[in-house]
C-alpha cells in the first residue's frame, strides 16, 4: 500500500471515437487494469467541454459502468450489474486478480470482504460475500448496495460480519462520474500535487528528482489526461494545489498517443517515484 492517495482523471470523450461496443469496451478495460496494476485509488470521469462531444453524458456513464463492474468481486456482479445490452461484451475484460477478488468462497475468520446487502430487518442486514449462505451484520445498511465487510464468525447456523477494510492492501478504486469541468471535478478530491499530462509540458527527466521528491512529500495526488482530439485545453491552476505539466513520453515515436496509452505509460513511472 502507498501512503498517498492517487486519482486518474479521464475525459468523457474518451470514447469519443469508437462506436463498436466491443471495442469501447475493451478500450475501458485496459484502463481498469492499469488502475489496478498501478493501485490508483480513485478515477474520476470529468466532462470534456471543449469538444463537440453530444454522447458526453451517456459515454461517461458507460465507462463508470464498466469500470466498477470490473471492481466488483465476480461473485457479486450477477446481483450487483443487472442484464443489459451495455454489458453485453463484458466477458472480453480482463479480470483484476485484486486482493479483493478472492478465489475461494470458503474465506477464514478475519478475513476481509466485499458484500451485496440482499435484506434487512429490524435486527440488522443480510449479506451476499459469496459463501453458500448469507451473513449478518448486526448494523442497519442499505440495501442493494456493495459495502466492505470483515468476517467476525464462522459457525454452522450463522457468518456475522462487520463494516470494515484493510489499510494495508489495496482494495480496489472508486469510480466517480462527476459531469463537471476539469477544474471542478479536481475540487471532489482536494489534492494537494496536480499533474497535467501533455507532449507540451516538461520532459519527466529534465525535473525527475524535483518531481520525485513531490511525489513522496504528498498526500493526494492527481494526474489529468486529455482526450483523442486534443490535450487538456482547460487552466486548472489554483492556489490550493502544485500544478505541473509533464510530458512523460519524451520524444514519442507515433503522431499521437492515445489515452490508454498514456495512462499505461505514465502510471508506469510513478508507480516507481512512489515506491
Amino acid at each position: 500500500m502507498y501512503k498517498d492517495e492517487l486519482s486518474i482523471f479521464i475525459p468523457n470523450s474518451f470514447l469519443s471515437e469508437s462506436k463498436d461496443l466491443k471495442v469501447r469496451t475493451y478500450k475501458v478495460g485496459i484502463l481498469g487494469r492499469a488502475l489496478a496494476v498501478f493501485q490508483a485509488d480513485n478515477v474520476i470521469i470529468y466532462n470534456d467541454d471543449h469538444v463537440k462531444n453530444e454522447d458526453g453524458e451517456s459515454d461517461a456513464a458507460f465507462m463508470a459502468e464498466v469500470l466498477s463492474f470490473m471492481d466488483t468481486p465476480q461473485y457479486l456482479r450477477k446481483q450487483a450489474f443487472p442484464i443489459k445490452k451495455e454489458l453485453k461484451h463484458v466477458g472480453i475484460l480482463p479480470p483484476l486478480r485484486t486482493p479483493h477478488h478472492p478465489l475461494n468462497n470458503q474465506p477464514d475468520v478475519g478475513d476481509y470482504r466485499q458484500g451485496f446487502t440482499v435484506k434487512r430487518n429490524n435486527k440488522g442486514t443480510f449479506v451476499d460475500i459469496g459463501m453458500d449462505k448469507l451473513a449478518f451484520c448486526k448494523e442497519q445498511l442499505s440495501v442493494k448496495k456493495i459495502f466492505d465487510f470483515k468476517i467476525a464468525k464462522i459457525a454452522k447456523k450463522e457468518v456475522i460480519v462487520t463494516p470494515d477494510k484493510p489499510d494495508d492492501i489495496y482494495w480496489g478504486y472508486d469510480v466517480i462520474s462527476s459531469n463537471k469541468s476539469l477544474k471542478n471535478s479536481l475540487k471532489l478530491i482536494k489534492p494537494d500535487l496536480v499533474i497535467e499530462t501533455t507532449r507540451y509540458g516538461d520532459y519527466i527527466d529534465s525535473i525527475f528528482d524535483e518531481l520525485k521528491h513531490k511525489v513522496e512529500e504528498s498526500k493526494s495526488i492527481a494526474i489529468l489526461f486529455g482526450g483523442p482530439y486534443s490535450s487538456i485545453q482547460e487552466d486548472v491552476s489554483n492556489a490550493n494545489w502544485d500544478l505541473i505539466k509533464l510530458n512523460t513520453i519524451p520524444n514519442q515515436g507515433t503522431e499521437t498517443v492515445r489515452t490508454e496509452e498514456a495512462v499505461v505509460a505514465t502510471l508506469s513511472l510513478f508507480n516507481f517515484m512512489r515506491y
